[in-house]
């Protein structure tokens, strides 16, 4: 009983400090809105969703990669150059940079119908969709899905086809998923993951072409972001394979343009071949690449990016 009673009281402690340390790293410094623009109130089934728009003309709406830190913020830079010629809106997702964070079973179809209500949300008119790496996935099914409210689609290093992001989750992600999901351990688990160390080695190995690019402001907004309460969801989910999006099936349904972009010093996870098979599957598509970016050029190559999207934007659709 008294070996009990001590293997009871240190896990106790064990479990006490751990949750010491998680409201500790809770209070790190809170992320800002990096865009500018004015503030867009969206209120989405109960949940604030953070959304910012600058300029006037036809309407181009962002939407933002998955990852640990996700949010608008990768479209820092490219968003006032859009705005130079139209209305752009950029959100962040529920669960994702500074939109609310429920505890929720976060799915593809989720993030779909977010998009899809986006466009009822910001305006009327026919619109560009705009979207990166897993983004790009659900704006793909959102298109689909909304094909008389999409005028245009463009896709930055999207993922869902030759093996990123498309196979769906698998017995061990499922665990690591409930693990994280946990309210101690998981969150601790997390916290760890998240560190400043591992932030920097992620974005200098498997997004930018040159590592010197992942600055210390740049980790600090993406440490800010992680360690907001509830961060940890969108991400568990993610590296589950719960937000995994095939989407071979939907690309021979698309009616609209499309405009894939890829840098051509993406890492091999993601490399700029597969962009070619994106153009196999979609009827209308063209291809624009950028010599020195990885699976961020609007980031590392804003006003080439600005430029290629600008000639497929003032295109007149044939649809």
């Amino acid at each position: 009983m008294k070996r009990l009673t001590r293997t009871l009281l240190a896990g106790a402690g064990v479990t006490g400090a751990l949750a010491a340390a998680n409201r500790a790293l809770q209070n790190a410094p809170l992320p800002t809105n990096a865009l500018g623009g004015t503030r867009r109130p969206w209120n989405w089934r109960g949940y604030e969703i953070f959304a910012t728009e600058a300029g006037t003309g036809s309407l181009v709406i962002l939407v933002h990669g998955i990852y640990a830190g996700a949010s608008s913020y990768e479209f820092r830079k490219l968003f006032p150059l859009l705005a130079r010629r139209h209305r752009v809106v950029a959100f962040d997702l529920l669960g994702c940079g500074l939109s609310d964070k429920p505890r929720l079973a976060y799915s593809p179809e989720l993030f779909v119908e977010q998009i899809v209500d986006a466009l009822d949300a910001f305006g009327s008119e026919p619109t560009a969709l705009v979207g990166a790496s897993l983004g790009g996935a659900f704006a793909i099914r959102a298109a689909t899905r909304a094909s008389d409210r999409v005028d245009r689609l463009a896709l930055i290093c999207p993922a869902g086809l030759a093996g990123v992001l498309d196979k769906g989750p698998r017995g061990p992600q499922g665990a690591f998923v409930l693990l994280i999901r946990t309210p101690v351990v998981g969150e601790a688990l997390f916290n760890a993951l998240a560190s400043k160390a591992s932030i920097r080695w992620f974005l200098r190995k498997q997004v930018y072409s040159t590592p010197e690019r992942a600055t210390d402001e740049i980790v600090d907004h993406y440490y800010a972001v992680t360690h907001q309460p509830g961060a940890r969801y969108v991400p568990a989910a993610f590296v589950g394979g719960a937000l995994d999006t095939n989407v071979a099936r939907d690309l021979p349904f698309l009616t609209m343009p499309l405009q894939v972009l890829w840098g051509e010093r993406a890492p091999s996870i993601s490399p700029r071949s597969h962009a070619d098979e994106f153009l196999r599957l979609a009827r209308h598509g063209r291809l624009a690449t950028f010599a020195d970016s990885g699976l961020l050029p609007q980031e590392e190559e804003p006003e080439a990016v600005d430029a290629a999207l600008e000639s497929f934007l003032s295109v007149a659709s044939s649809r």
